[in-house]
């Protein structure tokens, strides 16, 4: 068995001098598969002490830091995070810190709370790789997953006077699904509305302008509306009022008027407006979809149908931007969109079956045609017939 002795000096006459990973081989598998090891980050980057040195004692020496209290791995992180000149190359932001501090996190942790989430707890400890890598724990698709590692558990939560499961009420909403199951990735995880580093709770009088970066055009009308004076008043979260925080409700339509009762009484005048929005919006959607079964048809046949489509594309617009629209309970504003969805779907139709119904007469004409030259040509047939049968005799 070769001394441990000479096999310090064998790898350091082979390779860089990196000494640590024969002691720590389990965390240089881990670590060059991190993002660090291609970026000339070391051992000794985090940790001090002397990479190069053969024995533990003076590897361990100066400014080594083993086990990285977790009160100090925020400070330590940014010690290049924070560092404009060295992120510069990587377009990295280096506020990150500095919002870390400000948040639910930082503030937690600043007052001795190391229950706290840091750096470490998110982005993984020496494997920590690109957040657009797939496999990152900090991938748009698995943020939700990561959060939940804390905000899943019931007993910790309860410390700090939450409760619930957001991240299993997260993958039962609209966003969840849409970014879990469809992978889309225009849909927000946790992140997104409350922030990544500056992770905090968006206070009640701020919940619109969260949702707005989004939903900018539902937003705008929302604003408009009598319902956001209302809910200022009263003190409520605007948008999750109707459609939840965390376990998103889809805004469907249909589901209009049982929205509306959980604050309007039935038959009132508010519940009143809900049905006929409602009813507007569902008679032009039945509309569009009417011209466009007799566009397939005519495609089908084939007739030129191209110009056709680019007015259903437009009339379908007009019918989407209703939906938006209903937040500022305005009545002539989601008719006027509707209504312009209906015409559309109307022009479109009456078009296609006159032109529809001018090929039937076509045909049923060409059939006359044929008919009669049948006719023709057969009554030619026996005369010749008849004749040359006379001429014999």
């Amino acid at each position: 068995m070769i001394a441990a002795s000479a096999l310090f000096a064998l790898a350091a006459a082979s390779a860089p001098a990196n000494l640590c990973t024969l002691c720590h081989p389990d965390v240089r598998v881990e670590f060059e598969r991190s993002i660090h090891a291609t970026e000339q980050v070391t051992c000794v980057s985090c940790h001090g002490g002397d990479q190069s040195a053969s024995t533990v004692e003076a590897a361990h020496r100066g400014k080594f830091r083993g086990r990285i209290r977790r009160r100090d791995q925020p400070a330590l992180c940014a010690t290049c995070h924070s560092d404009a000149e060295q992120m510069s190359p990587y377009n990295l932001p280096t506020g990150q810190y500095a919002l870390y501090q400000t948040s639910q996190h930082g503030r937690a942790l600043a007052k001795g709370d190391e229950n706290a989430a840091v750096c470490t707890d998110c982005h993984g400890v020496h494997e920590i790789l690109r957040s657009d890598d797939a496999r990152s724990s900090v991938y748009a698709a698995n943020i939700p997953e990561t959060c939940g590692r804390c905000h899943s558990d019931s007993a910790l939560m309860s410390r700090y006077g939450l409760s619930g499961d957001p991240h299993a009420d997260f993958i039962e909403g609209s966003h969840g699904r849409a970014l879990l199951e469809r992978m889309d990735a225009s849909a927000p995880g946790c992140a997104r509305c409350h922030g990544a580093h500056g992770a905090t709770p968006p206070g009640v009088g701020d919940i619109n302008k969260v949702c707005g970066q989004c939903h900018t055009r539902t937003r705008a009308y929302f604003v408009e509306s009598p319902h956001k004076r209302a809910m200022d008043e009263a003190g409520l979260p605007e948008c999750a009022s109707c459609h939840g925080n965390h376990r998103i409700v889809k805004a469907d339509v249909a589901a209009l008027g049982t929205v509306c009762l959980e604050c309007h009484d039935p038959g009132s005048a508010q519940a009143e407006l809900a049905v006929q929005m409602q009813t507007l919006y569902l008679v032009a959607s039945e509309d569009l979809e009417s011209a466009r079964r007799l566009v397939e048809e005519a495609a089908a046949i084939p007739l030129y149908i191209e110009d056709y489509l680019a007015r259903l594309e437009e009339g379908s617009t007009s019918l989407v931007e209703s939906q938006p629209a209903m937040h500022s309970v305005d009545l002539a504003t989601v008719e006027r969109l509707t209504g312009r969805a209906r015409s559309i779907g109307h022009e479109v139709e009456s078009e296609l079956r006159g032109k529809l119904e001018g090929r039937k007469w076509r045909r049923v004409g060409l059939v006359v045609f044929w008919f009669y030259l049948l006719v023709t040509l057969g009554a030619l047939i026996r005369f010749r017939s008849r004749a040359a049968r006379e001429i014999e005799t």
